[in-house]
């Protein structure tokens, strides 16, 4: 049976699109052959710098072109790229830098000292490892010591239960799974994505990057950057795909001129549940579907994920369908963990197509993957089409099942007054919830009035004991809404 490897698949891609653009960041641009030829040349010097096969070659630096070509030569090289948030504190950073355990780590020149002081071993300039500026006269044989059993990429979780997880996925698996991927957003080679989320999140690497190697799509690197610039290279560049969290993709529809000429033909949301609220603004404001996946950082993909065709459903908070790379389904709690009939609430477990290790924590791995399966710790019903819902997390069920639902509902009734641009919900600690929201500009609406609309939909007992509007919500370096810090910050205000 043949087993895809993503370095296989770039260099036919290259093959068939070379001219065509394939990184675009604010400073520069490079095209499928061109990056075919300077990751050749940097994973030569890689190996030249004594990096072995199934080596960790860390990452740490702000999105732009000279990174996927590092992670790209990082493959080639048949090194693991192990991916640091370039924003990480002098104080978070041992830890990483620790577990990564890498004998080189790549980086933007701001970060080399931080590094050095949180022991990285040996510290690189990124811009030298793979300069966007190359020729084709310096490139060497083609490096390739990648193959489907090789492991792909590092990432980690966001430790919001304890201290983050490494995740180590299989080229193989992330392969095939972007693959179906590519294949539900009907992508193209004409299609140019909008990658808003960072790099070691690994949503852009499976939503963005590696479908587009599937197909010789552009990706336009925007992470971090205001909604304005973000719409700007979106015209620019007529992105036709956008891929975002659910607050960058709110902020992007509210966004002033979002109606003026908008490019897209599709959007992507990832990383959380997605109120139905904000996938109407997408069609009534842009006319293009907003489709949601689920997935989990063990995956390396989506467990689910929805279609343009799936209509009136989509917008009824029902994610999609689950993709055909992997086995997962709705299940009972307790072993022999059978699947459950369709309308009964259960836990999304995944048969095959799930990581091989966290780093490190051989136990953890166990605990997850208890009788064989990928545990998701997700709650969620499928309906007789075998579209998936998600409703909240596994240790929700027995509050869930008090109040009269779940925290999600809850947002999705918030999220439904016109004047909440975001909005959030976490337990105080105490048994109590704690509601935070962030106003549309120009539209206004009280604490009081926001609980009062909600009332009208969810029941009494799920209603926060505390609202609070927020200047803007806060966010972790990924986009996600900031839950520990909100909770932590209800907590306080109860002591």
């Amino acid at each position: 049976m043949y087993r895809p490897d993503i370095i296989s698949v770039f260099r036919r891609t290259a093959r068939r699109h070379g001219d065509r653009p394939f990184l675009i960041d604010s400073q520069s641009s490079v095209t499928y052959a061109q990056a075919e030829q300077l990751t050749d040349t940097a994973a030569a010097e890689l190996i030249d710098r004594g990096v072995s096969p199934g080596d960790t070659v860390g990452f740490c630096a702000p999105d732009c072109v000279s990174l996927w070509l590092g992670i790209i030569a990082a493959w080639k090289a048949g090194a693991l790229p192990g991916l640091l948030d370039a924003q990480l504190s002098a104080d978070a950073l041992p830890y990483f830098v620790g577990d990564v355990d890498a004998p080189v780590v790549a980086a933007a020149v701001e970060r080399h000292d931080v590094l050095r002081a949180a022991g990285a071993r040996s510290v690189i300039d990124l811009d030298e490892l793979a300069p966007v500026a190359g020729s084709a006269a310096q490139a060497p044989d083609p490096v390739d010591r990648h193959g489907p059993d090789a492991p792909l990429y590092l990432s980690y979780t966001s430790g919001t239960t304890g201290l983050p997880k490494g995740v180590v996925l299989r080229s193989a698996d992330v392969t095939r799974a972007t693959s179906c991927i590519a294949d539900r957003l009907g992508l193209r080679h004409d299609d140019v994505l909008l990658a808003t989320t960072p790099i070691p999140s690994s949503f852009q690497l499976v939503a963005a990057l590696m479908p587009a190697v599937h197909t010789g799509a552009a990706v336009a690197l925007v992470a971090g950057r205001p909604v304005a610039e973000m719409w700007q290279v979106a015209r620019d560049n007529r992105a036709t795909v956008l891929v975002a969290y659910p607050l960058t993709l709110a902020d992007i529809v509210n966004a002033p001129d979002a109606a003026d000429d908008p490019p897209f033909r599709v959007a992507l949301s990832g990383g959380s549940p997605l109120a139905p609220r904000i996938k109407r603004d997408y069609l009534s404001t842009l006319g293009i579907s907003l489709l949601e996946s689920y997935g989990q950082s063990e995956m390396g993909g989506f467990m689910a994920m929805g279609s343009p065709a799936d209509g009136e459903r989509a917008l009824e908070g029902w994610v999609g369908r689950p993709l055909p790379d992997r086995a997962s389904y709705v299940a009972g709690v307790d072993e022999p963990f059978d699947e459950l009939p369709a309308g009964e609430v259960g836990e999304v477990l995944v048969a095959h197509g799930f990581f091989p290790e966290y780093r490190n924590k051989p136990d953890r791995f166990a605990d997850t993957t208890q009788g064989g399966v990928l545990h998701t710790g997700d709650l969620a019903v499928a309906d007789p089409d075998g579209y998936i819902m998600v409703l909240g997390r596994t240790n929700e069920a027995a509050s869930a099942a008090a109040r009269g639902g779940f925290l999600r509902e809850l947002e999705d009734a918030l999220y439904s007054h016109p004047a909440v641009l975001h909005a959030a919900v976490v337990d105080r600690g105490d048994g109590e919830l704690a509601g935070f929201y962030e106003a549309r500009s120009g539209h206004a609406v009280t604490p009081d009035e926001l609980i009062a609309h909600a009332g009208a939909t969810v029941p009494a007992a799920l209603l926060p004991s505390t609202m609070t509007e927020l200047d803007a919500m806060p966010r972790t370096f990924s986009g996600k809404a900031d839950r520990l810090g909100l909770a932590n910050r209800a907590a306080a205000s109860t002591r």
